[in-house]
């Protein structure tokens, strides 16, 4: 039986980068946009696609 994982599965992060992603939200100016390491992830992710996209075309 095959089972798909659910696409919102956990995942690993290096424990050295999670530290300087809780760090950086920390900061008074990061609190607002970034509520949480999720968001942050989410939203840093997902900007660097669109750069990499504008870049290939």
């Amino acid at each position: 039986m095959n089972k798909l994982k659910d696409r919102s599965s956990v995942v690993k992060i290096d424990s050295i980068l999670f530290r300087q992603i809780e760090d950086f939200i920390k900061k008074e100016e990061n609190r607002l946009k970034f509520g949480n390491k999720k968001q942050f992830i989410d939203i840093v992710v997902n900007e660097f696609f669109k750069k990499i996209k504008k870049v290939n075309k």
